[in-house]
């Protein structure tokens, strides 16, 4: 549940559970949270959920909204932090249990979304301090447990199974599936990743009864599972008796497994089982563990890629930071950039991958700017015959900085080709039609417009609908299909910037480059 603590200036104080969203917030009594303060607009922001995340939207207020003192147009908020509007401070605190988002922000992108998983840690009573062994189980496997060719088969399925699959939440799906075909008794499954370094864990996927419902974790098991690395039985047998005086929720038998690869844990399988069909915990849960010891590395593996994709989200974000910091124009240009090339690939259709390496083109569309001097990068005036040449070679500097990046050859089309036109009048190569790289064609449309309506070029700030007019105007400069897509866009109303279905996109599948677009921060200078 998530609550609220509202704080005013003129005294009043207050405290507001929420558990529908969305809501709105705002002085006007039709707001689910009105709040009597003449400086906030009549609606003035909007809460809501996508999946885990929480995120404040301002409503166009007069005011604006501001995020830990920072002003947002759409950005996601964490327990603790703090929401300013009007003269009133609003507090956000989860009772939830902290789980961690991963950062592969960029694999989120385009996935289907399983059920969303909540995590409510219970305690054991105060007469049950410790796990008896009775209710620990080794994770050493019987060997006859290999012997069945059915759980061999299994096991074989899974691994297959999981080399094919996407994402970490994907392979977590799959776990599941297998452990439901060995195990039918098995009511309710959930298998998470677990963070050794903060010691939290974070949800990949659920399967069977209630999927969708809170999954209760008892921290002491959870607790004893990770330190001695080893599964936890919780229990109720049918003749009322505890084994190992562990029980807490006699209604369910429960299990925690970790899943050990290389004597690190990459994750914890929690189960959930009638406990009247548990007769022999130590012995009906070997096939889950044979399938577990088997599949940990494939998991792991999964992880690790996670890792290396944060890694990479790092670096960019350093990148575009970096030429943010020399040239004050392009702050906010590669994400309005990123955006519109979304929403073209939206209209294509183009697959989840295609879009994570498209993402990565625009954003660092501009990277070799870095390398143009500062006295032609910044200059107010147009630039000379020499300087624009000069100009010119920020998309060959770009391509240059980032091939030595990990798959740079899949984005960095975009980078190296955006100033392409289709009649064969663009540079570095001056390439002509198809020959031009489809990335290439895609950032080249949308930077040409942001150019248009950010004020960057041609006669200052345009609005949007003049600015597509423009694009139709000079469409012998672009592909006519990438055109025909971005135009359906402006009509759907996906490039709009204040369009809540792109700012919870970017905010959600790349919340570390935070896209808090800010009016003020726009160079009104004309500039080729």
């Amino acid at each position: 549940m998530i609550f609220l603590k509202i704080h005013s200036d003129n005294g009043g104080h207050s405290r507001v559970s929420v558990t529908q969203f969305p809501v709105t917030v705002g002085r006007d009594d039709a707001n689910q949270i009105c709040i009597p303060d003449d400086q906030m607009s009549r609606f003035h922001a909007r809460i809501k959920r996508r999946g885990r995340l929480l995120i404040v939207e301002d409503l166009d207020s007069r005011n604006g909204t501001f995020l830990n003192g920072d002003r947002i147009v759409n950005a996601v908020v964490r327990t603790g932090d703090k929401i300013h509007i009007g003269s009133t401070e609003i507090a956000v605190f989860s009772t939830e249990a902290e789980i961690s988002l991963d950062p592969g922000d960029l694999r989120r992108l385009g996935r289907n979304e399983g059920p969303e998983i909540t995590v409510q840690p219970a305690k054991m009573s105060e007469n049950e301090p410790e796990l008896a062994a009775a209710a620990r189980i080794p994770l050493q496997l019987d060997p006859a447990i290999l012997q069945s060719n059915r759980v061999t088969q299994s096991i074989y399925e899974a691994q297959g199974d999981m080399l094919l699959s996407r994402t970490a939440d994907d392979a977590g799906r799959t776990i599941l599936k297998s452990l439901h075909r060995l195990l039918p008794w098995i009511q309710r499954s959930a298998v998470f990743h677990w963070h050794p370094e903060s010691r939290k864990l974070t949800p990949l996927a659920t399967r069977g009864e209630d999927a969708g419902t809170s999954v209760t974790l008892v921290q002491k098991a959870l607790e004893d599972a990770i330190n001695r690395t080893c599964g936890i039985y919780l229990g109720q047998k049918s003749d009322g008796t505890s084994p190992g005086k562990t029980q807490t929720h006699q209604d369910i038998a429960r299990f925690v497994l970790p899943m050990v690869s290389r004597d690190r844990i990459a994750g914890v399988v929690h189960i959930e089982a009638d406990p009247a069909r548990i007769d022999d915990a130590h012995g009906q849960i070997q096939p889950a563990l044979a399938l577990l010891e088997r599949v940990a590395a494939t998991l792991e593996t999964f992880l690790l890629r996670l890792e290396l994709d944060g890694w990479m989200i790092g670096v960019i974000d350093t990148l575009v930071a970096t030429i943010e910091a020399k040239d004050t124009y392009t702050h906010g240009h590669s994400d309005r950039v990123s955006r519109y090339s979304l929403a073209i690939a939206d209209e294509l259709k183009l697959s989840r991958d295609l879009k994570r390496q498209l993402l990565i083109s625009a954003l660092c569309h501009d990277i070799g700017k870095i390398g143009v001097p500062d006295s032609v990068l910044k200059k107010a005036s147009l630039l000379s015959a020499e300087e624009y040449q000069e100009m010119k070679l920020h998309p060959v500097l770009g391509a240059e900085i980032v091939k030595r990046l990990p798959g740079s050859s899949r984005f960095v089309s975009g980078i190296k080709y955006h100033h392409e036109r289709w009649d064969g009048t663009g540079y570095p190569d001056g390439l002509k039609g198809e020959d031009i790289p489809f990335f290439g064609r895609i950032v080249g449309i949308c930077d040409v417009f942001d150019a248009m309506v950010s004020g960057r070029a041609y006669s200052g700030f345009i609005d949007q609908s003049d600015a597509l007019e423009r694009l139709h105007e000079e469409r012998e400069l672009f592909d006519p299909e990438i055109l025909k897509a971005f135009s359906r866009a402006h009509d759907r109303g996906t490039l709009t910037i204040k369009t809540s279905t792109q700012e919870n996109r970017i905010g959600e599948d790349r919340s570390l480059l935070k896209i808090e677009l800010d009016n003020s921060s726009k160079d009104t200078r004309k500039r080729r």
